[in-house]
């Protein structure tokens, strides 16, 4: 885009220009106009960075900015990816693809994303229950409709809060700032993930107009986009569960050592490198591989209206449009473990410290080897529209109204639920070893011989579990905010105004779960072409640990060599199948068409809050001199009142049934319950920035400020929401709490800054941010909380089953069906399965796990340093931008703690950036290299409190584009083009969660500019 270089006004540019154009006076006009200007044309790289370079030296406070190169061409196809490039700002990917953000070590949801200054809802679902994150998507959004995004570090009182670590703010071309321009954009997209690669369509347009010298103005951006990819992931599906050291106990009537489920009994002799008493443990819960395909289809469009009638008058009108359809199958395999005949071979780490077995191995015999397939679509769907009119009515005051109504909407895309899933099984698992000694993690089996050998067979599956999720969220929010501002002189303005936000979250979810893991029919039921035969290792470039014949043979089995076939298969195929033979209403919830088979058509969760805030701020903005020093001072004061009503669902249930080695089920009886519950709090946020320019150029800055932060949406939500899913010693639960107070910040931010050059500039900073009302979750374990659910591994039965057959699941089942045959409370299914059911007034209530939120005491410091520099080469095209950020927060998970719940600040970790560019005679070249170090994602997994670690990431993008002619260029792009893959583990980084391998993807295309 062609800028014209803007004079910053400043006292001393003033003073200078004053005496400058008295002196010339009598001659200036004998001058032509054009010697009297002199117009500086920038184009491309260097006048975007020159645009954001002057946002940051000019604002108030910590900003940084990135602004489109040219209409309709921002630098990134992505917004969260050029974010990145800012410093302190790290993303979070979704199918390779930046999604969300976080700032300075705050998370997604610490960071308020605003459109034009407005707030904007956002909806996402999970998998496997509502989402209550309040982050915005930035995947929804197309960037070639954006002139620039702002980040705002420091607090302002005229920016609304809920950016504890930045206020995000999206700005979209304006006609009547504009030049008339139009422009359009072709690219093909290739994405090496999935295994059926093609070039991909994306198209995108932008024209931007005025007409009647200024009066009108339209401005309209369009993008169509479709991608295709997929993923490969090696995972610890559900965690590790982890215990004290060697403490010998007894347990009914047996020797053995802290034998809770899942531990270890280390008295069998079959372990080397057994832990101390001083240690931790940990055990994996299961082991698989799911391999993904997806496609994405997603259209922006914005509309943008203004009428300025007179040069003191100026409407705005304004709508916004995105959506976004994602849907994916997978396919995978893997195992759970029962936790019986144990054998391991544990890390030889320094002691006390975690243990973790590099080889874990199970005795297994007839064992389940389930091969799942499902669905996952979702459709995104974001509506803004906004009107604003701003009216200068004499000449000291500015006022101006801001109306919008925006919502966000995330709703299944599949007519069988958001997340769907089937699987089939062969019985003809024996001794089953997870290898964790390397990169990623792998499944090492022994196939029984009477299934073929070491080989799977088509005609050994026969269909198993299934589960059918429901999952929806809705975000609207209704704003009106009036400002005004009051300029006494040109030195002092006072701004001030007041706003009402209404703000209406809801979220429902279902899920029909067939906890038939035992198989339905018989093995061979299912054609067996249905099976292709897939291998596993080759979709992986990780290391892996090599697993030797020695290390096995002590483990007890016979085979060293990893897993690598499966099936993939259809999930249509299965299901009408299953649905077709074996629908015998062994599925929970209420189903679509009476069917177990498919999604229920009422869900058995709500969730909604009402969050209304009214607000009022005034500022001071004054700018002088301090010993001929330009200094400006800004100082306000925010007033911010919430009130929150939560209505949700009450839901009973029945006797616990145990269905399977390690799966049981708690069915619901009833129709659930409405109740209500409510919250408010109210804020005086108090923020200051200072700035001087202690010599020409160079400007040091102060700024403190009170921030907030809201709390997750699930977090205030009303009631007691239940997993169906019980284990074996506990159900579990989560609960919201409607009187969370946000968290609040102090924030102390220092910085001196050098822009001592064209697009050139170097600066550090120091920020550190006190928080309080830290809210956390906790699992704590309560009793009586659930009347009627007796546990079937709660009782005498069970308890007789031990002392006689020890701590085998399938064993103690086997057992209480021989000796207590029931129709009622032991049985056989129609599939021949054991069922064990909950003996009211004999078992006792399950105990539940209960993940709570609550507002902490205790006061989190985040402190850290921002290094930055950018630099322009003179003439010859090259530059460099580069910048670390180093954070550090004063709490940490501890990973020597087991039970007592952490409170802990995740996604804190160092980042840093580097850029490499060349831009001349039409040609443009870019080297983008981002890193992020490991961190805390959560404090909990599925195993209770049990942290998830990300380890640390770094990715090398490039482009590069040539300007065929003034109008036509044509450009090519690569991203992750070393293809890193990522990681993540539990509390050692031996105790490895998930390995994701990483992939390229590269964009083609072109551009004309009319």
């Amino acid at each position: 885009m062609m800028t014209k270089h803007k004079f910053r006004r400043n006292l001393i540019a003033t003073a200078v220009a004053s005496c400058t154009l008295a002196g010339m006076a009598n001659i200036a006009h004998a001058q032509n106009d054009d010697e009297m200007l002199e117009e500086v044309i920038v184009t491309g790289i260097r006048a975007s960075l020159e645009r954001s370079m002057d946002l940051k030296r000019d604002a108030s406070g910590v900003v940084d900015a990135i602004s489109a190169e040219d209409i309709g061409k921002f630098p990134d196809t992505n917004l969260a990816e050029s974010l990145q490039r800012i410093t302190g700002v790290s993303i979070d990917r979704r199918d390779g693809e930046g999604s969300k953000v976080t700032v300075r070590g705050l998370g997604p949801d610490f960071n308020l994303v605003t459109l034009n200054g407005r707030q904007m809802p956002g909806a996402t679902i999970d998998a496997t229950s509502a989402s209550g994150s309040r982050s915005f998507d930035f995947g929804n959004i197309a960037s070639e409709g954006v002139s620039a995004v702002e980040v705002y570090k420091t607090s302002r009182a005229d920016v609304a809060p809920g950016g504890m670590g930045a206020t995000i703010n999206i700005v979209t071309p304006r006609p009547l700032e504009n030049d008339t321009r139009a422009s359009i954009g072709v690219k093909g997209v290739w994405d090496e993930s999935s295994t059926d690669s093609e070039l991909t369509p994306e198209i995108s347009g932008i024209y931007s107009n005025s007409f009647n010298d200024g009066m009108f103005g339209v401005a309209v951006t369009g993008s169509y986009q479709e991608r295709k990819g997929g993923s490969a992931a090696a995972q610890i599906g559900t965690g590790w569960r982890s215990f004290p050291g060697t403490v010998v106990q007894d347990w009914g009537g047996q020797a053995g050592v802290d034998h809770d489920w899942g531990g270890i009994d280390f008295l069998n002799g079959n372990h080397q490198n057994q832990p101390s008493p001083d240690d931790i443990y940990s055990t994996p819960q299961q082991m698989g591989y799911v391999f993904t395909e997806f496609e994405r289809e997603r259209i922006n469009g914005q509309l943008t209206l203004q009428f300025a009638p007179t040069d003191n008058l100026t409407a705005t009108l304004d709508y916004t449009y995105s959506e976004n359809d994602i849907s994916s199958t997978y396919n995978d395999i893997g195992g759970w473990f029962n936790f019986g005949g144990q054998s391991t071979i544990f890390s030889d780490a320094e002691s006390p410290g975690v243990q973790t077995p590099l080889l874990y191995s199970e005795d297994m015999t007839d064992g389940d080897l389930p091969m799942g397939v499902g669905e996952q679509a979702v459709s995104y769907e974001n509506d803004s529209i906004g009107f604003n009119i701003e009216w200068n009515p004499i000449d000291p005051l500015t006022l101006s109204l801001d109306v919008h109504s925006s919502t966000a909407e995330a709703s299944p895309g599949n007519e069988f639920g958001n997340s769907v899933g089937i699987a089939v099984s062969a019985y003809v698992r024996d001794r089953s070893t997870v290898n964790v000694a390397g990169e990623m993690p792998v499944l090492v089996l022994d196939v029984l011989d009477g299934a073929g050998g070491t080989a799977l067979r088509p005609e050994d599956l026969q269909v198993s579990g299934s589960y059918f999720r429901n999952s929806q969220m809705k975000h609207d929010i209704d704003q009106i905010q009036i400002d005004g501002e009051w300029e006494f002189n040109d030195s002092l303005r006072l701004k001030f105004g007041v706003a009402r936000t209404e703000s209406d979250y809801q979220s429902a979810f279902s899920n029909v779960q067939r906890e038939t893991w035992g198989g339905l029919g018989e093995a061979g039921d299912m054609p067996a072409e249905w099976f292709t035969p897939e291998t596993i290792l080759d979709r992986f470039n990780g290391s892996y640990g090599e697993t030797s014949a020695e290390d096995i043979a002590f483990l007890g089995g016979s085979n060293n060599m990893p897993l690598n076939q499966r099936f993939s298969f259809d999930f249509y195929d299965v299901r009408d199948f299953a649905a077709a033979n074996y629908d015998d209403g062994a599925g929970t919830g209420d189903c679509a068409d009476g069917s177990t088979w498919y999604c229920a058509k009422a869900p058995d969760q709500y969730n909604g809050v009402k969050e209304n805030s009214d607000a009022a701020y005034v500022q001071i903005n004054f700018d002088s001199e301090i010993a001929s020093m330009p200094f400006g001072l800004n100082a306000g004061l925010r007033y911010e009142s919430t009130e929150i009503e939560t209505p949700a669902t009450a839901q009973d249930y029945g006797p616990i049934r145990w269905v399977s080695a390690n799966e049981f089920s708690m069915p619901m009886v009833g129709e659930p319950s409405g109740i209500i519950d409510t919250g408010e709090y109210d804020f005086l946020l108090p923020s200051i920035d200072a700035r001087l320019e202690v010599v020409e150029d160079v400007i040091l800055r102060a700024s403190y400020g009170q921030s907030i932060a809201r709390p997750n949406w699930l977090d205030m939500r009303g009631g007691t929401s239940y997993a169906d899913n019980p284990r074996i010693d506990a159900a579990e639960a989560s609960r919201g709490a409607p009187g969370l107070e946000p968290y609040k910040a102090d924030n102390i931010d220092l910085s001196v800054e050098w822009y001592y050059g064209d697009a050139s500039y170097v600066s550090v900073g120091y920020f550190e941010k006190e928080v309080e009302n830290f809210i956390g979750s906790r699992v704590v374990e309560e009793n009586g909380l659930l009347d009627n659910t007796p546990h079937p591994a709660m009782g005498p039965r069970y308890d007789e089953a031990v002392a006689a057959v020890g701590r085998d699941a399938v064993l103690i089942r086997e057992y209480i069906y021989d000796n207590y045959a029931d129709p009622d409370t032991a049985y056989l299914d129609a599939s021949g399965n054991i069922v064990i059911v909950g003996i009211p007034g004999e078992d006792m209530n399950t105990p539940v796990d209960v993940t709570e939120t609550a507002n902490s005491d205790r006061v989190v410091s985040i402190d850290g340093w921002e290094l930055a520099v950018q630099h322009n080469f003179w003439d010859t095209g090259f530059g460099v931008i580069a910048n670390y950020t180093m954070v550090d927060a004063d709490t940490a998970f501890d990973n020597m703690v087991l039970n007592d719940p952490q409170f802990s600040i995740t996604g804190v970790s160092d980042t840093a950036n580097f850029i490499a560019f060349y831009e001349k005679h039409g040609f443009q070249a870019r080297v983008a290299y981002n890193w992020r170090d490991s961190f805390l994602a959560s404090g909990v997994s599925g195993t209770g409190n049990n942290p998830i670690y990300v380890d640390e990431y770094s990715q090398i993008d490039m482009n590069i584009s040539y300007e065929l002619t003034d109008n036509l260029s044509i450009f090519a792009e690569g991203l992750n083009i070393t293809e890193e893959a990522g990681r993540n583990y539990g509390r050692s980084t031996d105790q490895v969660l998930g390995y994701y391998e990483g992939y390229a993807r590269y964009n083609i295309g072109a551009r004309y500019t009319f």
